[in-house]
């Protein structure tokens, strides 16, 4: 795949338990333009063995293998690959919905990082988490993202590449 519109990046480290449903979760999109690199972190599992077979049996998946060195430079790898004019990340022991990169997708226009709302699923309970926002307001979106505490998390923002490009972030 040429110049896919989204890239999805995985950073992998010993998740063989959750690898599975973390890519069929993302293979199974409803927006297929997109290319997933899963970035083996040096996993002593079956990881990157599984990693493996997905890029064998789908051309979306690319495969990154490296020495164990945290998931911020696996993600920097992932960045450093990456080929989609958006960026976005999962962890691996996430998994997402099927319509996950085109809600992306249909609220990209005119932006340059999309931000999604996500559910939080624990053992004994079940959280659902969603912003509204329709701002170009730099203090509101950050005032908002401060009051849900959402900075910290990848999984739930679409980034355009460019931007990520042109400012060196890493």
């Amino acid at each position: 795949m040429e110049n896919p519109k989204i890239s999805v990046i995985v950073p992998v480290y010993n998740v063989q338990k959750y690898l599975h449903r973390c890519v069929d979760s993302i293979l199974a999109q409803t927006f297929q333009d997109f290319e997933l690199l899963l970035i083996d972190d040096g996993s002593k599992d079956l990881s990157g063995a599984i990693c493996d077979d997905y890029a064998q049996k789908d051309e979306r998946v690319r495969v990154l293998h490296k020495v164990n060195g945290g998931v911020s430079s696996a993600r920097n790898l992932g960045l450093n690959n990456a080929r989609g004019e958006w960026v976005t990340f999962v962890d691996s022991d996430d998994y997402v919905k099927d319509i996950w990169l085109s809600t992306f997708m249909g609220e990209c226009v005119g932006y340059d990082v999309v931000i999604s709302g996500f559910n939080s699923v624990y053992s004994d309970k079940h959280e659902t988490f969603v912003i509204s926002l329709d701002s170009n307001n730099p203090i509101i979106i950050a005032d908002v993202l401060n009051s849900y505490n959402n900075f910290g998390f990848l999984w739930c923002k679409c980034f355009n590449r460019t931007i990520i490009e042109e400012h060196g972030i890493r």
